[in-house]
């Protein structure tokens, strides 16, 4: 498996300029793609659904192949889930924080 490296995420309670909103999960995010070192600040609503490390803890998020080869024998934070079109993002559990795994199909 091929890990490319996509962005660093960080959990915040400041406001920020949000680039989008992820209904569901109830997240609040930065474009990544804006910041000259792919930072992603994120921010989740009081109800958010998503697991407390997500919510708490940075994360590392790797460009991927394959979804389902990327995700066998590992500890899963959050099931895969599309937050937009031709893009599908899960995460695990790595040495005690969370890694962000996405595919892209263009």
């Amino acid at each position: 498996m091929k890990y490319a490296f996509s962005h660093i995420g960080i959990p915040t309670t400041e406001e920020k300029n949000w680039d989008g909103f992820y209904e569901p999960g109830k997240i609040h995010f930065t474009d990544f793609s804006k910041d000259e070192y792919g930072v992603e600040w994120v921010k989740f609503d009081a109800d958010s659904p998503m697991p407390e490390m997500m919510r708490t803890i940075p994360h590392v998020a790797y460009l991927v192949d394959n979804m389902e080869e990327a995700l066998e024998g590992k500890e899963i934070l959050v099931e895969t889930f599309s937050p937009g079109e031709g893009v599908r993002v899960a995460f695990i559990v790595h040495n005690g924080s969370p890694v962000e795994f996405m595919e892209v199909k263009e």
